[in-house]
């Protein structure tokens, strides 16, 4: 019988310095997996390994393959691959710093994001070097940033992706190209789901005319 150990991530009780096999730790804000815990009541460090999940409330589930925690800073460390879903995104990347008291989660480098329908089918992948997700917003800021969807392709320097509303604004060296146009613009708004786009600053647009 899996034996089941409850903390929460503001304040730490009664729990052995080294524990072992599948475990689970509920919290008032989430919920860690792993096969090993290991708790340093001096550094109050809190360190997870193997298959480890985190599900935070009302935020989303989170995967790696080891995780450090720190009770008074309130901080995750997650080195290495690390996937993050919730409702309609998945998101791959590596190297994970979590701040819970400010809501943020940063994926450090190699991060790639699908949008999903209601059946689950890849609407647009977003392919970016760094991404800052703020758990309370569902806004993501991203770096060097391409976006793939139905026929368009867009380029960036930076951008922010609105989870909730499926629009990306997209800023510096923005370059958008499509089968019968190639936009070049300072900024741009991008949704989605309606796949309608606004580009502001220096826009400059390349068109095809179709022979009859």
């Amino acid at each position: 019988m899996r034996k089941i150990f409850i903390l929460t991530l503001c304040l730490l009780f009664i729990i052995p310095v080294m524990l072992y096999g599948q475990k689970q730790i509920s919290t008032q804000s989430g919920k860690l997996y792993g096969d090993k815990l290991v708790y340093d009541m001096k550094t109050k460090l809190l360190k997870v390994e193997g298959n480890v999940r985190v599900e935070l409330k009302d935020g989303p589930k989170i995967w790696g393959n080891s995780l450090d925690f720190s009770q008074d800073k309130q901080t995750m460390v997650m080195p290495g691959p690390v996937r993050v879903e919730m409702e309609k995104v998945k998101i791959t990347g590596t190297d994970m710093q979590a701040d819970l008291n400010n809501n943020r989660i940063i994926l450090n480098k190699d991060v790639k994001i699908l949008t999903l329908d209601d059946k689950g089918k890849t609407t647009a992948t977003i392919n970016c070097s760094k991404l800052d997700y703020n758990t309370n917003t569902k806004e993501a800021k991203v770096e060097q940033v391409s976006l793939e969807q139905e026929g368009t392709k867009a380029t960036a320097d930076s951008g922010t992706f609105l989870l909730d509303k499926n629009q990306f604004r997209l800023t510096g060296n923005v370059v958008i190209l499509r089968e019968d146009l190639t936009l070049k613009s300072t900024d741009a708004v991008l949704n989605t789901d309606t796949q309608v786009l606004e580009a502001t600053g220096s826009v400059d647009v390349e068109f095809q005319v179709k022979q009859q």
